[in-house]
């Protein structure tokens, strides 16, 4: 009896570390999905305090809870003198945070852009950005 511990003790020692391996190294398997249809639009624009914020609704699907992070980038409002730079940072307008969080299924979120004003107050086209990034976290 004990020498068919003594050899099944390994066997159960490499199967807990698998497991336990498992468990911390498991992958997000979460899908974030952007609907550009009409149900996604931009809402307006404004500046405060050398910054731009384009605020937009966003129907974004997840598969299950998750958070993400939402960002743009947006070349034609720099062309246009809006924006310093073509980077926008994602911030929700419900709590003011950079972390999005998602239910699974259909989510409306209300999104302001953040970025750089350059000075001029006119809008390249009042549409939502065109290159949007959901990162999940």
């Amino acid at each position: 009896m004990k020498k068919i511990l003594k050899k099944s003790l390994p066997v159960w020692l490499v199967i807990a570390i698998i497991v336990t391996c498992a468990f911390v190294f498991k992958k997000d398997n979460a899908t974030v999905i952007l609907d550009n249809s009409d149900k996604s639009y931009f809402v307006d624009f404004y500046t405060e305090d050398d910054k731009v914020y384009i605020e937009c609704v966003l129907n974004i699907y997840a598969n299950e809870d998750t958070k993400v992070t939402i960002s743009a980038t947006d070349t034609d409002n720099v062309k246009m003198g809006l924006l310093e730079s073509p980077e926008l940072i994602g911030i929700d307008k419900s709590d003011n945070d950079q972390t999005f969080k998602l239910k699974g299924g259909e989510n409306e979120v209300t999104v302001l852009f953040e970025g750089d004003y350059a000075g001029i107050y006119q809008i390249f086209a009042r549409d939502i950005p065109r290159f949007i990034q959901i990162s999940t976290r």
